[in-house]
């Protein structure tokens, strides 16, 4: 598996988690075959109980797309669509129960982050209400102090789910490239990095996790003072169902995709972004804070009970000010107990 503190090709190995396509099956193919362009088909057959979707339009799929300038390019675009037109599925916790275990397992892991996976919770058993059979739920936005545990949440988030996620550290870049990919006539062209993922997986709704989306400077030309300005098209259902992507210039529907987007400072964000998103502003965790998810993660990773009192102690002396912190120290203390004993 891919290190996705470098690289948004996070858990796509799907056929491990949702196993082949049972292909024996001439009545499956030809159900899968039958999926369209922004139409979700539920399919319920040969043990399968799932819903399928085709993201490119039928005149954008494979080699049905128009040729690029160059052929290493045109190369490029074809291989990129060939994946991004293949069925995908809509996949994750489809029912009321199932959302909510996902919610009790993040809320073990991630108790300070509560706010946030109740909102979650509310809008995706909403959607399920409304007739959707995978987990989706409204762009969420995401303000905390630094320190807060923001990247190690949308982690474990994938991990309950068991859906894809697609990290990308927008405090690194300086355009909106990997998020948005540039036009394939231009020179030094390159595709987004979710364009990529999506390509590579089965998956139609995976996370997009934008962290530190309020640091991103962009340099491009015609640059927005907000950069946040020009991904509205994309957390907004009605134009995200047919997004023109800037590299393969075709039609995509996006509107599945489930955004989670981590601050620091919301005031750097346009208020139009913001008005798409359910915006939580997690509290300031204080040294009892701190102290009390130290004693429960020292619970749940099976550690000796005996830490509590000295990471305690390190949190009131202000030795630990943050849970990044904290989570380095109970790493440490649980590699440390995982060494054999030498004799």
């Amino acid at each position: 598996m891919l290190n996705t503190a470098k690289n948004p090709f996070d858990r796509l190995e799907d056929e491990d988690r949702f196993g082949p396509w049972p292909e024996q099956s001439l009545a499956f193919l030809e159900m899968i075959d039958r999926t369209q362009f922004q139409k979700p088909r539920c399919i319920a057959l040969e043990g399968w109980d799932t819903t399928t979707i085709k993201l490119v339009s039928e005149k954008d799929q494979g080699s049905r797309a128009a040729p690029r300038t160059s052929r290493d390019d045109s190369h490029a675009v074809q291989n990129l669509l060939v994946g991004l037109s293949e069925t995908k599925l809509l996949a994750g916790p489809s029912t009321p129960h199932a959302v909510d275990e996902m919610a009790a397992a993040l809320f073990a892991k991630s108790p300070n982050f509560a706010p946030a996976i109740e909102a979650m919770r509310v809008n995706a058993q909403l959607k399920i209400r409304q007739g959707a059979r995978w987990l989706h739920f409204r762009p969420i936005v995401i303000e905390s102090e630094p320190g807060a545990g923001k990247t190690r949440f949308v982690h474990e988030l994938g991990n309950a789910s068991g859906l894809p996620l697609i990290y990308l550290d927008c405090a690194t870049m300086n355009t909106l490239t990997p998020i948005l990919g540039q036009d394939s006539s231009w020179s030094h062209s390159r595709p987004s990095e979710i364009m990529q993922a999506m390509s590579a997986s089965r998956i139609a709704n995976p996370f997009v996790a934008l962290d530190e989306l309020d640091k991103l400077q962009n340099h491009g030309r015609n640059a927005h003072p907000k950069p946040s300005e020009s991904l509205v098209g994309l957390l907004e259902a009605t134009t995200a169902k047919a997004h023109l992507d800037h590299y393969t210039q075709a039609t995509l529907d996006m509107r599945f995709i489930n955004w989670i987007i981590l601050v620091n400072d919301l005031n750097r964000l346009s208020k139009p972004f913001l008005d798409r998103c359910q915006v939580i502003r997690l509290p300031k965790l204080t040294a009892g804070d701190i102290a009390k998810i130290a004693a429960g993660e020292i619970e749940r990773r099976g550690l000796e009970p005996e830490l509590v009192a000295p990471l305690a102690k390190a949190v009131r002396s202000g030795r630990i000010t943050s849970l990044r912190k904290l989570n380095k120290a109970l790493d440490a203390a649980e590699a440390a107990s995982a060494r054999p004993i030498l004799n």
